[in-house]
């Protein structure tokens, strides 16, 4: 595996490690506010971020390659608003986006077959993780700031259907 590759592949380790973190700020806000189904949402979209991570990793050993660990940046905030967070929501899944579409052109220059093979999965993620991101911001502006209680119990319905 070419060492950029391979580097790019492991940083996104630790990016899918960030990404659960995020969540389970967004989450924590819900929670204290008692959001329950925004809160079971983001607690899942954590959880889902956290599979990702291990997907990479068992990428990684099936190819031969020693996982490096490194340390997850995140500092807690303090969110304003739903929307908030929502558009940092999106911001967030396009930027993760972004950099599993550079490992895949990375692995397309280097001819490498087999990790392009495996990034597929991801775009189709990626793809689905933006949609569900945009249609959380149109909903809500849809119902605005006091109609967030009934897209509470929507959202809470959806994750137990579906």
């Amino acid at each position: 595996m070419e060492k950029k590759i391979y580097t790019l592949l492991n940083e996104q380790i630790n990016k899918e490690f960030q990404s659960a973190y995020i969540y389970l700020d967004f989450y924590n806000f819900f929670e204290e506010k008692s959001l329950d189904g925004f809160s079971k949402w983001y607690k899942d979209q954590a959880n889902e971020e956290i599979s990702h991570a291990w997907r990479f990793i068992n990428y990684l050993h099936n190819r031969d390659q020693q996982i490096k660990l490194t340390p997850i940046e995140h500092n807690s905030q303090k969110y304003s608003s739903v929307k908030e967070i929502l558009d940092k929501g999106l911001g967030h899944e396009q930027y993760i986006s972004d950099c599993i579409r550079a490992i895949y052109a990375q692995a397309d220059t280097a001819k490498d077959f087999e990790t392009m093979n495996f990034l597929d999965y991801f775009l189709s993620e990626q793809i689905e993780e933006e949609v569900n991101a945009r249609n959380l911001i149109a909903k809500y502006n849809f119902v605005g700031e006091t109609g967030v209680l009934g897209m509470n119990g929507l959202l809470q319905n959806s994750r137990d259907h579906g």
